[in-house]
């Protein structure tokens, strides 16, 4: 089969999940045989890192092709997959390009459950849509057409793990704590440095991630009672090795926050790191309380645990040991590639269909955007503040050109008049 992914580039998250399971494919891990990738990516890429693994694994990348160029790819396509979360290029392409009949696949690389939104009118048009973890199948404006077509919809994760390690059955001397990720409270729990400090006993938690040292997260840490059980380590070049060194994995993420698969908590558990989260859909997706790690949902119980975690190193090592067996069974490119398999299997049994995108997605720059933050029918995400200013609305309201936020189409749209009128 030959599968056509149009993607708004290979960065990131997408681009880490497409050269596992491209490399994994190459080794014939998965039982996927016969079946040619190509991507089309609507930017240059910043980062050549994953395109390159792709393309050393046999396939075959395509920059920003011309309209002619991409009806020819769609034309040669079994299935098209469009690699989808809330890129202001990929609405574009969309809804403003005449493009051939397909079969389509959806790859959704966003959880839905709070803004950004996955537009209702995009996945009623797709034959199979995929989401990157189960949690997205509670999404509000989405039960309707689950409850319709449930053959329709599958799991497909895009977060996998590092091969197991040898450790240590227990640990020996002072438990060690990080955290890897986004260092700004769009994603972490604005109340981690809080928890931190109202830990009983004295700890140690390395903080690996890009920092701005004049921003709000260092502002929080300085100001902590215990400013110094909180270490900044910078970028972690070799996440394996840093995850692998840690006892426990504090991922107090943000109610709300925009992330689906969680690749830094699934590689952590891979390495025997028992991970303690925030009581959030795509971490609970992930973690089962008491099994392979902690789930918490208030910042006094949160302490407690860390300190019951200092006091346990056994029954931590037992957390981790679980964490380790869950995701070799569950989170491997294998697996996806076998859910994959299926998808595409049952896809060759559509007709090609043409479809109007812009019926189902608007037609100018500023519906785009605002169906992140509505439903079709202006429902909201309902599990949403309004008042969260780090979450949803506001977060997207931001005029850093990142992640779908308004800044980020006015970016790519610099003459659209339709998004002027924004305060």
């Amino acid at each position: 089969m030959n599968i056509l992914h149009i993607t708004a580039h290979l960065g990131g998250g997408v681009g880490k999940a497409h050269a596992a399971l491209a490399e994994a494919a190459a080794a014939g891990r998965g039982r996927v045989r016969r079946t040619q990738h190509t991507y089309a990516l609507l930017e240059a890429p910043r980062d050549t890192a994953y395109a390159e693994r792709i393309a050393t694994a046999g396939g075959r990348i395509v920059v920003t092709p011309s309209p002619g160029q991409l009806a020819e790819l769609i034309e040669a396509a079994d299935v098209v997959q469009v690699e989808w979360w809330n890129h202001p290029r990929l609405y574009a392409l969309l809804a403003t390009l005449p493009l051939p009949a397909m079969r389509l696949a959806l790859w959704v690389h966003i959880s839905g459950l709070a803004p950004p939104l996955l537009p209702t009118g995009l996945v009623a048009l797709a034959d199979q849509t995929l989401f990157t973890s189960a949690c997205s199948l509670a999404a509000p404006n989405l039960k309707p057409l689950i409850a319709e077509r449930p053959e329709a919809f599958e799991v497909a994760n895009s977060g996998y793990g590092f091969p197991a390690p040898n450790r240590n059955a227990c640990p020996t001397g002072q438990l060690k704590y990080g955290y890897l990720g986004t260092l700004d409270f769009i994603k972490m729990h604005p109340g981690v440095f809080d928890v931190i400090d109202a830990v009983e006993g004295d700890i140690r938690v390395s903080f690996f991630g890009h920092l701005d040292p004049t921003g709000e997260v260092a502002a929080r840490a300085a100001a902590m009672k215990h400013p110094g059980r909180v270490r900044f380590e910078g970028y972690a070049a070799d996440p394996q090795a840093v995850l692998g060194k840690l006892d426990v994995f504090l991922y107090l993420l943000a109610p709300g926050h925009y992330g689906t698969a969680e690749n830094a908590l699934v590689e952590a558990m891979s390495v025997g790191a028992a991970p303690i989260v925030w009581n959030n859909p795509a971490e609970t997706g992930i973690v089962r309380d008491g099994r392979n790690g902690l789930v918490v949902d208030d910042l006094a119980t949160c302490a407690a645990l860390i300190d019951w975690t200092r006091r346990n190193p056994r029954r931590v090592a037992k957390l981790g040991a679980k964490g380790m067996y869950d995701m070799a069974q569950t989170r491997t490119p294998a697996a996806a590639l076998r859910t994959f398999a299926r998808a595409y299997a049952a896809l060759a049994g559509h007709p090609r269909r043409n479809r109007d995108f812009a019926a189902a997605l608007g037609r100018d720059s500023r519906t785009w955007f605002l169906s992140t933050l509505r439903a079709e029918d202006g429902t909201r995400a309902e599990d949403t503040p309004v008042e969260d200013t780090r979450s949803g609305d506001c977060r997207l309201f931001s005029d850093m050109a990142s992640k779908g936020s308004l800044g980020h189409f006015r970016t790519c749209f610099p003459d659209d008049a339709s998004l002027s009128g924004f305060s």
